[in-house]
């Protein structure tokens, strides 16, 4: 799964949010954290060409054609460094599923027990609870 994050997915997930304004709603997800480390590596590898900082700072800005760019050059250091293109794609993967985890709420269930009832709790959507308890039969 790790080799599948290419240059281009791990530059749209550190900056792509930049440009869309979902960065609030990636902090609310709980990978700002996770977010923030992954640009600050990418900035921190690329800090050393002047235009690929001059193309961050434009993505940063919302321009969706640097992205491009930032992209390019990541690619770049991703080919010459195996160690920097594993961090970030570790890093990107961690952000991926966590967002997916957070969008994919169908599904989730939470049982407790008590006494002879065991209860369940389906969350089928996020508007849309059920609520029910079954005899526990041992």
């Amino acid at each position: 799964m790790l080799a599948n994050l290419t240059a281009a997915k791990i530059a749209e997930i550190a900056f792509g949010g930049v440009i869309q304004g979902a960065v609030g709603k990636v902090t609310e997800m709980g990978v700002g954290k996770l977010l923030k480390e992954l640009q600050n590596k990418i900035r921190r590898k690329l800090q050393g060409n002047p235009e690929a900082v001059k193309a961050i700072v434009a993505v940063e800005q919302g321009s969706q054609s640097e992205l491009t760019e930032v992209t390019r050059y990541l690619d770049a250091f991703m080919t010459l460094e195996p160690g920097f293109a594993q961090e970030v794609r570790t890093l990107a993967q961690q952000i991926q599923v966590q967002i997916n985890n957070t969008q994919d709420n169908s599904s989730r269930t939470q049982t407790f027990q008590n006494q002879e009832k065991l209860y369940y709790t389906e969350q089928a959507t996020a508007t849309d609870m059920q609520i029910g308890d079954r005899l526990n039969s041992d």
